[in-house]
């Protein structure tokens, strides 16, 4: 296989995947999109909810808590019809999308590929941790072995030295 042919493979491969990664990608950055906007405004909502009660509790008069709850509310609308209701059809159309991108057959097949590829990696990387667990289990008992030796030299040589007296 020549390197253009294999750039060509992998181009290919790349052109079967991409269509599900774009999509995927897009979808995170909706529901990121979604999570902001649910916080949006959260506490300045909440801080005139509870004025709107703590006048009704105290009877400050109706002006202040028809102000406040209309504050409030019209900040919920805003925040539910500007932000959270397009991240939520966005998030939908999304789905769909990927959706789509995964039915397709040429995908299926790919991944499919991909995935088999992936398996056979992660079996050859198992392998390899075992040759090493192995290898690193041999080092440690010649090591061993030699040191065990070595006090035999040295206990032979007392030996030799005191029977020799």
């Amino acid at each position: 296989m020549t390197k253009e042919q294999l750039l060509e493979f992998l181009k290919s491969k790349r052109n079967a995947t991409a269509g599900v990664a774009a999509v995927q990608q897009a979808l995170k950055v909706d529901q990121e999109k979604l999570e902001r906007a649910k916080k949006m405004f959260h506490k300045t909502i909440i801080t005139f909810a509870v004025f709107t009660v703590l006048t009704l509790l105290f009877q400050s008069g109706a002006g202040a808590v028809s102000t406040c709850a209309v504050i409030a509310i019209g900040l919920y609308a805003l925040k539910y019809f500007l932000y959270i209701s397009p991240a939520n059809e966005a998030i939908q159309k999304d789905q769909v999308a990927l959706q789509q991108e995964l039915n397709d057959p040429f995908y299926q097949q790919e991944a499919f590929n991909i995935l088999e590829t992936q398996h056979f990696q992660e079996d050859q990387l198992a392998a390899q941790e075992e040759i090493k667990s192995l290898q690193e289990d041999i080092a440690a008992s010649t090591h061993s072995a030699a040191v065990n030796s070595g006090i035999a030299a040295v206990s032979s040589t007392i030996s030799a030295f005191n029977s020799r007296k």
